[in-house]
């Protein structure tokens, strides 16, 4: 939005393939992301865009993947090490390689001029350099309160402004590592009902980077106060809870939260040695639904 002046539009490919592909013209861009490159829905929504005469660009970590073959300009990300588990190998590897397209867009319309694409570059590579500490921490906080956190049987993982989308990531990964119910909910929508859910056995997790900060902590202070057990992630978490030192990051906090929540969810798992059975279930609806598409060899 600030670099174009222009109202992105963020969603799912289900509901990009079942309704929202009718208002494109040839004046949009469609940016696919998709680490395998070969969910059907992902590939469904490039077809259907460059059908409607779309630019459409898919980011993959392989070259060969529908994704790619299908796209107008396919953009290829080799999956990289991200010090946490294989289970999140590439995740913000594809995430850098969105918000550098995006810059490349700008750059080559004008938008900004080279010095602050340097600007933004230099930013990218400070926020890496401490993917690994901020991990590490998660890790060994986790280690540490892991008799507390043994107590629940279900999450929920608020977040709002740029970790919604985290927020979503920390309940996915623990279904998928832990087999556990989680669910993610902005933390305006938690407020505005669901708080009200019963409470019995359920871990709330707060995310708040230095945007959300303020709010996040009245919001805490709130739900401990009500009773339900909560913790904080984030820069100067109340005491006992997950504080990391993070960057002031106008645009890109998502980069030091990822690390952050796979460190955490992945040495939860590891210790209690869950052994991922949430992916069995998620491979199993996979092959009965053929969501899957064939990558060629």
């Amino acid at each position: 939005m600030d670099l174009f002046g222009k109202v992105p539009y963020c969603i799912t490919p289900y509901q990009f393939t079942h309704y929202s592909y009718v208002a494109l013209t040839e004046k949009d861009i469609v940016i696919a992301i998709s680490q395998t490159g070969t969910s059907h829905q992902v590939v469904e929504s490039l077809r259907l865009a460059k059908k409607a005469g779309a630019l459409t660009i898919a980011i993959t970590t392989i070259a060969n993947a529908p994704v790619a073959e299908v796209a107008d300009i396919p953009v290829i990300l080799p999956e990289c090490k991200e010090n946490v588990d294989y289970k999140v190998v590439g995740v913000i590897g594809q995430l850098y390689g969105l918000w550098m397209v995006i810059l490349g867009i700008a750059l080559a319309n004008e938008y900004i001029n080279d010095k602050q694409a340097e600007s933004y570059l230099l930013e990218f590579r400070d926020l890496n350099q401490h993917y690994k500490a901020i991990a590490d921490a998660a890790q060994q906080w986790t280690f540490d309160h892991i008799d507390f956190l043994e107590q629940f049987t279900k999450l929920t993982v608020l977040g709002s402004g740029a970790l919604v989308e985290t927020a979503m990531e920390l309940a996915i990964k623990s279904i998928e590592v832990q087999n556990r119910f989680s669910m993610a909910v902005d933390t305006e929508e938690y407020l505005h009902g669901i708080c009200a859910a019963d409470p019995a056995e359920n871990l709330v997790i707060m995310l708040a980077d230095m945007e959300t900060a303020d709010y996040s902590k009245k919001v805490y202070e709130s739900i401990k106060a009500f009773g339900q057990p909560v913790i904080y992630f984030g820069h100067n978490a109340p005491e006992g809870n997950l504080s990391v030192k993070l960057l002031d990051s106008k645009y890109f906090s998502t980069a030091l939260f990822f690390p952050l929540v796979h460190g955490f969810i992945v040495a939860w798992a590891k210790i209690k040695d869950y052994g991922a059975d949430g992916a069995k279930v998620f491979a199993f609806y996979q092959d009965r639904l053929k969501v899957r598409e064939e990558t060629k060899k």
